[in-house]
């Protein structure tokens, strides 16, 4: 069976919940790479990726989708090509373009869930306005460094505007993505992703921020 070890944590019942879900990913770099690599492995069917951008050799060190043979291919058509050699069956849709709030979103209305994994405040500010529009959960995810953070925002619960405020630039673009970071945050977003489907406590309307460097965890933001 493709999804039995993630049987431990779930049963049947379950499993087909996830795999009904319709998760959508807002950029397939860093983050997004390997939120699309997870919802697959754990049984998710229908993802929508979205990403205006092509690999580059910068990327090497943290895109999981991207390698030699990738380089100047379009992130979109790469990470779905990858993700139909993980499950064939799988429906994956594909928007090569950036997201913005001036773009046709109606698609948005078949999306259950939405995944934030872009790097830049802007679009994530654009990104809960459609969520809140569209009544989608929007799980959010931002990396720099040694740090990351994560949390489960509700439609019309304007978290990310009231954190990040009038704010235009991340830490992100001084401190950079090293190897490790999007992986474990991206995964840690996977495993909020779950607990929400499945009903169990999650970090509902929080951001948990999250220190790698000193194995530092906690809640900095509690709606």
């Amino acid at each position: 069976m493709k999804y039995s070890r993630n049987m431990g944590i779930m049963n049947s019942d379950d499993l087909e919940i996830i795999k009904k879900t319709r998760a959508l990913v807002i950029g397939v770099g860093g983050l997004g790479g390997y939120i699309a690599n997870s919802l697959i492995r754990m049984g998710v069917i229908h993802i929508t990726i979205i990403d205006s951008d092509d690999f580059d050799e910068s990327n090497l060190n943290r895109q999981i989708f991207s390698d030699i043979n990738t380089l100047n291919e379009s992130k979109v058509y790469s990470t779905k090509n990858q993700l139909l050699k993980i499950n064939p069956d799988a429906k994956i849709k594909v928007v090569h373009s950036r997201f913005n709030l001036e773009m046709d979103l109606s698609f948005m209305s078949r999306i259950d869930i939405v995944f934030d994994a872009v790097d830049n405040i802007k679009s994530k500010l654009s990104i809960e306005k459609a969520c809140s529009k569209y009544n989608i959960t929007l799980i959010h995810g931002a990396i720099a460094g040694w740090y990351g953070q994560i949390g489960i925002i509700l439609p019309n619960s304007n978290v990310l505007t009231e954190i990040y405020g009038d704010k235009e630039v991340g830490i992100e673009s001084s401190l950079m993505s090293p190897t490790f970071t999007p992986a474990i945050i991206a995964n840690m977003m996977i495993s909020e992703f779950v607990k929400f489907l499945l009903k169990k406590e999650s970090l509902i309307n929080q951001i948990l921020y999250v220190d790698l460097l000193k194995h530092e965890y906690r809640i900095m933001y509690k709606k």
